[in-house]
């Protein structure tokens, strides 16, 4: 599998995430290769901005844990969120919530 088709596949993955923590939400363009080839970004927010940080990121979180990701929550000092997630053999990067958001960022394996 090519980096390309495995950050697509991990894109995917991702919004599957955010869709079950807000199931109205709205993604921007997905990024690849920047600044790194094997480089990833997926964002997705809440429209409506009902839920919290906190919801946002356990929602989405939890849908990752069932589908074979490990994730590491990080302390903040704030009322944003963040953990460090990984799915072993194919990504690994951090999951931040922040203004009824969620934005993922991170690498693909080759």
């Amino acid at each position: 599998m090519s980096i390309e088709e495995t950050q697509r596949g991990i894109a995917e993955e991702i919004r599957a995430a955010i869709k079950a923590a807000t199931s109205r939400a709205v993604y921007p363009d997905d990024e690849f290769g920047h600044p790194d080839p094997a480089s990833l970004r997926v964002a997705g927010w809440d429209p409506d901005e009902t839920q919290s940080n906190d919801r946002l990121l356990k929602h989405s979180t939890s849908h990752l844990v069932r589908n074979g990701w490990k994730v590491f929550p990080e302390p903040t000092d704030s009322d944003d969120r963040s953990a460090r997630i990984l799915k072993p053999g194919f990504a690994s990067g951090r999951l931040y919530a922040a203004n009824q958001g969620l934005t993922f960022t991170g690498t693909v394996e080759s």
